[in-house]
């Protein structure tokens, strides 16, 4: 039984003796079997690859890095230094421990160090992401968005008639706008979730999608940008007055600084930072996703199924977004679950029966 679930082994099963064996156990979630190894290593690659980017591009625009982000970046380390001492520090001592007391310590320990891992990994890719945005942004490439608006049209979408029939009920833009705001939160929610669970695996899974789809994401951004669907069409405020002022616009000023050349820093402090994508949505990623980490549970599933499809919806009247920006979000959320589940799946069961697994899994 301790084979097939690590999480249920003695602190003594799992407490590795030297330093290779600790970061092996925290940054490959080495317990949790070899999937969680192969995901995290995805994970650190991709997200080497995006800094190894920024940091090229960097000396070559004309955009500096704000002193201040240092700070920001040295707490983040510090603190998931500082926790994951004390979880090898605490998993020492109770090494062996077989009393209800000691193995529930110890299994508290372990989810710490699960939640400890995620939020530096997170932290980090946060910190590529605003990097590799700010400077995709200020390259000023040839706006998309009349490209954009051809090929909705093409598919039979009207974006501005879908938004006036959504702000026609004050109960639907009120729902939706909500969905869209519980995106920080459900993020939080899902990881916090895995870790607290002892999902290993899963957290594995979950963190590297969030990479892999931002690779995705990263080379979308670059082949149509665009700065939105609102600053578009720019409808009259009567056309969607109660889904809110500003939507879709929270993100445009910024924007449009970095592109005219009037914001030089890449300053983690300034609002929206992280908004500055549009095309493909990034909520349409996390949506996909998020619901997917979760799916191993029902109670779990329909929840999340729930407010990530509201949140989804939203990003059409409230996000700003084009719908072929949910299209890409969409396609790239899926091919990023492919990417990761399928070598696994030929590499356990053969190709047959690995894709007949990943169907069932």
């Amino acid at each position: 039984m301790a084979a097939a679930n690590p999480t249920m082994q003695s602190c003594a099963d799992q407490a590795p003796p030297t330093i290779a064996g600790h970061l092996e156990r925290w940054f490959l979630f080495g317990r949790y079997g070899q999937q969680a190894r192969f995901h995290m290593a995805v994970a650190w690659i991709a997200m080497a690859g995006l800094f190894a980017i920024v940091l090229v591009w960097l000396p070559l625009s004309h955009l500096s890095f704000a002193q201040s982000n240092w700070e920001s970046i040295v707490r983040l380390v510090s603190f998931s230094g500082v926790a994951l001492g004390l979880c090898a520090f605490i998993l020492r001592r109770l090494a062996g421990a077989n009393d209800r007391v000691g193995r529930l310590l110890c299994e508290a320990g372990k989810r710490t160090e699960l939640f400890a891992v995620a939020t530096l990994l997170f932290g980090l890719l946060a910190i590529v992401i605003v990097g590799y945005c700010y400077l995709a942004t200020a390259a000023a490439l040839p706006l998309q968005d009349l490209l954009l608006e051809r090929i909705d049209r093409s598919i039979g979408f009207d974006w501005v008639a879908f938004v006036k029939w959504i702000n026609s009920s004050p109960l639907a833009s009120e729902l939706l706008v909500e969905g869209y705001r519980s995106t920080p939160y459900m993020l939080l929610g899902t990881m916090l979730w895995l870790c607290v669970s002892g999902q290993g695996k899963r957290l594995a899974e979950f963190l590297a999608l969030m990479c892999l789809t931002f690779v995705g994401i990263a080379i979308g951004m670059l082949i149509l940008p665009a700065e939105g669907a609102y600053a578009h069409y720019n409808p009259p405020l009567s056309f969607y007055e109660n889904i809110g002022a500003g939507s879709g616009m929270w993100h445009h000023q910024l924007l449009m600084a970095l592109r005219t050349g009037v914001m030089h820093v890449i300053d983690f402090g300034t609002p929206n930072s992280n908004c500055l994508v549009t095309f493909p949505s990034g909520h349409t990623v996390l949506a996909i996703i998020m619901t997917y980490a979760v799916r191993g549970s029902l109670l779990t599933l329909i929840p999340a199924l729930a407010v990530n499809a509201t949140m989804l919806v939203s990003t059409i009247p409230h996000g700003g977004h084009h719908l072929i920006d949910l299209i890409a979000g969409a396609v790239i959320a899926a091919c990023a679950i492919v990417i990761l589940r399928f070598p696994l799946g030929i590499l356990d069961n053969g190709p047959v029966t690995g894709a007949r697994a990943l169907a069932n899994a």
